[in-house]
C-alpha cells in the first residue's frame, strides 16, 4: 500500500498552519481600537480647517485620559481656557492631539472649528499662554481678509498685516508668492488674527524710500527736499 504519511506530507501541512496564524495575526492587528496619545504621533491633518478660535489652554480636565481612535475622541474632556471659561469637546469629535505634556498646565494651545458653542473640529499643540504665537505660513489670500496657511487652517488677519524681512516687497501677496511656505506667521491671541508674516531671513519691517524735489523756473535754483521715509500701507 501507498505510504501517504511521507515526511513532504507532514512538511506541507505546517506550512500551511503557519500561513493560517499569519492571516489571523494580521486581521486582528488590523482592527482600530482606542489609544491613548502618543506625544509627537499625532501630526496635524491637511484637511481645511476653519479656525474660528486659536487660544491658550490652562488645564486640560480628562480623568481617564486622552485617547483618540483613528482621528476621532474616544471621551468627553473638558479644556479650561481661563479661570471663568471651558471648553467641552465630546467624544466622537475629529481632531489631532499634538501636546507632550497636556498633563501640566499652561502647557498647550487649541484650535477649533465652531458651530455655535458645538466643537466640530479641534486640534491641541504645545504653546505659552504669551499674547501671540507662531503659526504655519501664510500660503493663500482669501476673500474678506482671510488667509489660508500651509496646515490647512484658513484664519482671519489685519487689513494691514506686517511684513518683516531684509528682502522688500510691495504687498502681502508679492510676500506670499515670494516667500511661499519657507515663512513663518504670528497669531495675536487678543486679536485673534495674523499680524505678521517673516521670511527666512527676517529683517526690518518693509519700508518705502519716498523722493520729493521741486522744478527749477527761470533758472532760479531751487534746493530739493530731502528723501523722507515711511512705512508702506499694506495693499494685500
Amino acid at each position: 500500500m501507498r505510504q501517504f504519511f511521507t515526511l513532504r506530507y507532514w512538511l506541507t501541512l505546517l506550512a500551511l498552519g503557519v500561513l493560517v496564524l499569519l492571516v489571523a495575526k494580521c486581521a486582528g492587528d488590523s482592527g482600530g481600537s482606542a489609544r491613548p496619545v502618543d506625544p509627537g504621533a499625532g501630526q496635524p491633518s491637511a484637511a481645511t480647517h476653519h479656525v474660528d478660535l486659536l487660544v491658550p489652554v490652562f488645564q486640560v480636565q480628562a480623568p481617564g485620559g486622552v485617547a483618540l481612535t483613528d482621528g476621532v475622541l474616544s471621551a468627553d474632556m473638558t479644556l479650561q481656557i481661563d479661570p471663568t471659561r471651558t471648553m467641552l469637546v465630546t467624544a466622537g469629535t475629529p481632531g489631532a492631539w499634538n501636546c507632550p505634556l497636556w498633563e501640566r498646565e499652561r502647557e498647550c494651545v487649541v484650535a477649533v472649528d465652531l458651530l455655535g458653542d458645538a466643537v466640530l473640529w479641534f486640534e491641541v499643540l504645545p504653546g505659552a499662554p504669551t499674547v501671540a504665537m507662531k503659526v504655519a505660513p501664510v500660503v493663500e489670500l482669501l476673500a474678506d481678509n482671510m488667509v489660508r496657511l500651509s496646515n490647512g487652517w484658513i484664519l482671519p488677519r489685519l487689513a494691514l498685516v506686517e511684513r518683516s524681512c531684509s528682502d522688500e516687497t510691495t504687498s502681502l501677496k508679492q510676500f506670499v508668492d515670494t516667500f511661499g511656505d519657507t515663512a513663518t506667521a504670528t497669531f495675536d491671541f487678543e486679536l485673534q488674527k495674523i499680524v505678521k508674516v517673516t521670511c527666512p531671513r527676517g529683517g526690518a519691517t518693509t519700508t518705502t524710500e519716498v523722493s520729493i524735489s521741486t522744478v527749477p523756473v527761470d533758472n532760479v535754483p531751487v534746493s530739493t527736499v530731502p528723501g523722507q521715509t515711511t512705512t508702506t500701507a499694506e495693499p494685500g
